[in-house]
């Protein structure tokens, strides 16, 4: 009696344990990150649609991303740490956090080997949410209007949007 006493007892724990672990540990999935631009001026054209490759971000100064597209582009947005990144935060480029991180975006063609630097323009916030895959990430989402030149003074803009970019 005392051994079928044990035996359901452990039986009983090992039922409890299995049924209790969940799926909260970051064990979910992220939706699906994007990025769309459209690029107007200097080596870009007339009307260049920048379509999304791949990316990865950096949060050592306020929050990089850098996203390269499937022509190879490169797309370095900065966000400094003024106002934070809740959600209707507005960032303006150029603008330096106290810590002297600046707001700014650098465009990159990658065939031409020439680089944009953002003069002016803004990088709206509309979300800021929990990563489901990771337990302490986030999920950032905006929309931006840039203004860039390059070295040359070829002038170009930049409109779009980001989503769900992990960091």
């Amino acid at each position: 009696m005392k051994n079928l006493k044990t035996l359901s007892i452990l039986f009983l724990s090992l039922l409890i344990i299995s049924c209790s672990s969940n799926d909260d540990d970051g064990g979910g999935s992220a939706p699906e990150a994007e990025f769309k631009a459209t690029i107007k001026g200097g080596t870009f054209g007339d009307n260049y649609t920048s379509t999304f490759g791949s990316y990865y971000t950096d949060t050592s100064a306020g929050i990089t991303i850098v996203i390269t597209d499937a022509n190879q582009n490169v797309v370095r947005v900065f966000l400094n740490d003024k106002g934070g990144f809740d959600s209707g935060v507005n960032k303006i480029i150029g603008e330096i956090d106290n810590n002297g991180f600046y707001t700014g975006v650098v465009i990159r063609d990658q065939a031409e080997e020439i680089s944009y630097n953002s003069t002016e323009g803004n990088i709206n916030l509309q979300e800021n949410k929990k990563n489901p895959a990771s337990d302490s990430g986030r999920l950032i989402s905006g929309t931006f209007n840039v203004t860039t030149v390059s070295n040359t003074a070829s002038i170009v803009t930049m409109t779009g949007s980001f989503k769900n970019i992990a960091y």
